[in-house]
């Protein structure tokens, strides 16, 4: 999917992340978590920016908009392939505008996103003239059909425009010329917004290597964990004898960093081997820490991350302490009550005090919480250096 906007979430003045939009179920839940996200709670949401071809939406939307809403927009957004589509979402949305309001609530954007054939384009039509010239000579004008050229080239073809254009309600976009001719089908009362668990562990695309220039090969997505059956059917597919001739790429994980990130060689089958421990983890609770170890140790290579999960159960995970004075007042709490607390917090150094009492226990703090192991150092150093995985751009 391709990136349409660039979002800033928070919820309260400690926990915030930066999210592209449109993000996958996994990447709304893992939001949702390092938020600390109650059930049915919005963050607060600024756009940073739209994709170019889409920033005419920076003027449109809602301030603060429902992030989930506004993922529903951007996945559809991001399946447009066509110039038809880009320019009739965008002569819904300006007919919107010069009608009413100068802004628009996300169901009815998302409703015109869905409803793209309700419109007719010229691409090549961006002025009065040029729209009456189309129009002239596609036979639309049927009083002038029958005349002949020399008359033809007295017509006043930006009048012919102008008038069509207003009686039609016809807009102009940096498409095209657009024109609804059909209803706006109302598609966003019944769909559901919010983020569900999928049921594969990873989703990963594969495609046979090496990649034959001017050879158009559709990639082959698989769900993980599979069956030993499903993997021997999907490498058939591909028309490889082994996971040594498949290149691989993650499009959806629990753990939105590895999404995008392309594999090869013994690295996808790894990646195979990553999606069952990640399972197992899930199963038992664990997922959250791991990610947290993961995120704390930034361990890029895949064999390491199917490694650390085996060493889960060394971690401690504190999901509620998130900054240096969470940290700090935490500590504090052990030795002295809640009213000298709340008497001496005014004048204690919470962040110098936290940053030592993490140094003092080689804790760290990550977006999921504080990680300790034991008073053990958490970052660790491969024992040699390996071959990572590319990233999609």
């Amino acid at each position: 999917m391709r990136d349409i906007c660039q979002v800033y979430a928070a919820n309260g003045e400690n926990n915030f992340v930066e999210v592209y939009l449109p993000a996958t179920d996994y990447e709304m839940l893992d939001m949702m978590e390092r938020l600390r996200l109650e059930n049915g709670k919005l963050p607060y949401l600024e756009v940073l920016k739209f994709r170019e071809e889409y920033g005419y939406l920076e003027r449109c939307v809602h301030e603060q908009p429902d992030i989930y809403k506004l993922n529903a927009l951007a996945k559809k957004l991001s399946e447009f392939t066509s110039v038809q589509d880009m320019a009739a979402f965008e002569g819904l949305v300006g007919k919107e505008i010069g009608q009413c309001a100068a802004t628009i609530e996300l169901p009815r954007l998302i409703d015109f996103a869905y409803s793209t054939d309700c419109c007719h384009v010229a691409e090549d039509a961006t002025t009065d003239f040029q729209l009456g010239k189309f129009l002239v000579e596609n036979d639309f004008i049927e009083a002038v059909n029958d005349l002949p050229d020399s008359a033809l080239a007295l017509l006043d073809y930006g009048k012919i425009g102008r008038e069509h254009r207003e009686q039609e309600g016809g807009v102009y976009t940096g498409f095209g010329y657009v024109e609804q001719h059909t209803d706006v089908r109302h598609v966003s009362e019944n769909m559901d917004y919010r983020p569900h668990k999928p049921a594969y562990t990873i989703l990963l695309n594969v495609l046979p290597v090496p990649l034959i220039p001017g050879q158009k090969r559709d990639p082959i997505p698989i769900e993980l964990p599979a069956s030993s059956e499903q993997l021997q059917a999907t490498l058939e597919k591909a028309g490889c004898a082994s996971w040594s001739n498949v290149m691989a790429a993650i499009l959806d994980s629990p753990i939105p960093a590895w999404n995008r990130r392309i594999f090869m060689d013994d690295e996808v089958q790894q990646v195979i081997q990553l999606a069952e421990k990640l399972r197992q983890l899930d199963t038992e609770g664990k997922l959250t820490k791991y990610k947290a170890i993961l995120a704390a140790t930034d361990y890029q290579e895949v064999a390491d991350a199917v490694a650390l999960a085996e060493t889960v159960d060394e971690y401690t995970l504190l999901p509620d302490i998130r900054t240096l004075e969470e940290a700090a007042a935490d500590d504090l709490r052990i030795s002295i009550d809640s009213t000298t607390m709340e008497r001496l917090q005014p004048y204690i150094d919470l962040r110098g005090y936290g940053a030592a009492i993490l140094e003092f226990h080689s804790a760290k703090l990550t977006s999921y919480g504080r990680l300790d192991r034991d008073g053990e150092p958490i970052q660790l150093v491969p024992n040699e250096p390996q071959q990572g995985g590319m990233t999609m751009q």
